[in-house]
């Protein structure tokens, strides 16, 4: 820390008691001045030799008793500030740093202790330090940015804050190849230890005050428009919103809106200056300090342009206690946010034609397929954990990303497998809806041979899949596709007879396993329509509510007369 000393004379100043000061001399005090609580008892001469103010005051006294008494309440800093200013007067030691200097600086200007009072005063000996030691340090810079607080309007006045902000953003927007100061810096990246990183000022900016943090990241915003890119001051924004944002129990609402509304306004406009993750917090936070809906519309809005980064543990968001929801995480927000994620990808799409001479034709598809993903898991996950959710809102968020490209439906299966679990007491008419949302087509082998054995399941649903399965056995057998979606990747004459080698290895084996489960559908069907038979004579395959495991229907294809089997294995 930098640091100023002025005057050279020891420092006499003695105390009796809390509340009065003095200067031990042999010479009498001829002036009283009051400061809040505190007398100054002092001399005339070294305090009227640079202070203006004070001249002014005591020439305005009446009073005829030796000493004269003037009163100064409002000078800022105080006490302590007045009793600096009054020692450079007597040329006593003072000791000026990046605590004191703002204190002292507006206690010398309410003084008036110019240069054309004395020269080399008070004033000219501050602006000399401020300019030539504190502005040029990086830390010393916010240390009395962030004392000026404490002395509006005079801090403001005398544009200390304004050249704190000036210099921190000038710092903050130097090439990090130039930063040759020092700055703190606890997080862990990779390729830090190649130089500075070029976020290395986002910490210590994090100290201050969200009014000041305001003010800095405009300035640096203003200054650094080239130097200083969008991620970064989307990486600051966050490491300030982690060490601000309700960190505490007793947190005070109002002031925590306010906070989280200015974090808000700073979020540059650029789709990749913020993550995903850190959005889907602030919109959780919003939903825990019940923000205005300003707030959350442009959230989801930037949540939207980049659906396809998030996670499923980020869509969990808990719904608030307050609005009434029956449920208990909100999942109209998650609609919301494939709301806006459809809305943006269709726009991007109408002013991206042109992109499709260039190869950007794919980035949306691989977008929707991320996002058909997540929801496919999510579903799946909000299923299980979610007792109030009913087969209407399942179906609603299912059917918004329906139509998005997918290599499977294994992920729609999963879901709806885990609804049908979780949820046993659904009318069979629901079940047949949620089970309409999968494509029997395009489940793979792993995922058809568990549906076939899965007593959840509609038995028209099982029967659709072994159908679908047995016409895709006796279908002219195609190598599998290549990679990723467009990809012009060839078939060597090595890799054919690789595919022809193991496709013969999984035909055996696949056909066991189509032999066995369908041994197991028959079953159920048999044992559905004697069922019927006996209850009333009408025999209904169309649909199943049994509960039993795969491997109790296993048992009763095992316990099937000789007869039986015989029919089965010659069919």
């Amino acid at each position: 820390m930098k640091f100023m000393k002025l005057g050279s004379k020891p420092d006499s100043f003695q105390s009796q008691e809390d509340c009065i000061r003095y200067v031990a001399s042999d010479l009498a005090t001829d002036v009283i001045v009051n400061v809040g609580d505190v007398k100054f008892y002092l001399h005339k001469f070294p305090l009227l030799s640079k202070s203006a103010r004070l001249q002014k005051l005591i020439a305005a006294t009446i009073n005829e008793q030796p000493d004269d008494e003037i009163s100064i309440p409002d000078i800022p800093g105080g006490p302590q500030a007045f009793e600096v200013c009054a020692k450079f007067c007597y040329g006593m030691t003072v000791t000026l740093n990046a605590y004191n200097v703002v204190s002292a600086r507006c206690a010398a200007e309410y003084l008036e202790m110019y240069e054309s009072i004395e020269t080399g005063n008070l004033v000219y000996k501050i602006e000399v330090f401020l300019n030539s030691s504190v502005l040029r340090s990086w830390k010393d810079s916010i240390i009395v940015l962030q004392t000026t607080r404490s002395f509006h309007p005079w801090s403001r006045d005398v544009k200390i804050d304004v050249r704190c902000l000036e210099s921190i953003a000038s710092k903050a927007a130097t090439d990090p190849a130039r930063v040759d100061w020092s700055y703190t810096y606890n997080r862990r990246k990779v390729n830090n230890s190649d130089g500075v990183p070029r976020d290395w000022w986002v910490e210590d900016l994090a100290e201050l005050s969200i009014d000041l943090y305001e003010r800095v990241i405009s300035t640096i915003r203003r200054k650094g428009d080239v130097s200083v890119s969008p991620e970064v001051i989307g990486e600051a924004l966050e490491v300030y919103a982690a060490k601000r944002l309700l960190q505490d129990d007793d947190y005070d609402e109002e002031e925590q809106r306010s906070l989280f509304g200015t974090l808000i306004s700073l979020m540059p406009s650029e789709k990749q200056s913020v993550s995903c993750g850190f959005l889907i917090k602030l919109l959780k936070l919003s939903v825990s300090l019940e923000c205005g809906e300003e707030e959350r519309r442009e959230l989801s809005k930037r949540i939207g342009e980049k659906l396809e980064e998030a996670s499923v543990d980020d869509l969990l968001i808990r719904a608030s206690s307050e609005e009434g929801c029956e449920t208990v995480y909100d999942i109209d927000i998650v609609e919301t946010l494939i709301d806006e994620f459809i809305t943006q990808t269709e726009k991007r799409d109408e002013l991206g034609c042109s992109d499709i001479e260039q190869g950007n034709v794919f980035v949306s598809d691989s977008s929707r397929a991320a996002v058909a993903k997540l929801i496919d898991g999510y579903l799946s996950e909000i299923a299980r954990i979610e007792p109030n959710l009913s087969p209407l809102k399942f179906i609603a968020v299912a059917e918004k990303v329906l139509s998005f490209p997918r290599s499977s439906h294994d992920g729609v299966y999963r879901a709806i497998d885990m609804f049908l679990k979780e949820h046993p007491g659904i009318s069979k008419s629901e079940k047949k809806s949620i089970c309409r949302l999968m494509d029997c087509r395009k489940l793979s082998p792993e995922a058809c041979a568990h549906a076939v054995q899965n007593e959840r399941l509609p038995l028209r649903v099982v029967v659709q899949i072994l159908f679908f399965e047995q016409v895709r056995a006796t279908s002219k057998p195609s190598l599998p596709p290549s990679g990723s979606h467009g990809s012009s990747r060839t078939t060597t004459e090595e890799e054919c007879d690789s595919v022809t080698a193991t496709e013969e290895t999984t035909t055996t084996t696949t056909t066991r396993e189509k032999t066995k489960a369908k041994g197991v559908v028959m079953s159920r069907i048999f044992s559905k329509l004697w069922t019927g038979k006996d209850r009333d004579g009408v025999g209904d395959v169309s649909s199943s509510d049994t509960s039993e495991s795969p491997g109790s229907a296993t048992t009763v294809d095992d316990k099937s007369t000789p007869s039986t089997r015989r029919r089965r294995s010659s069919s």
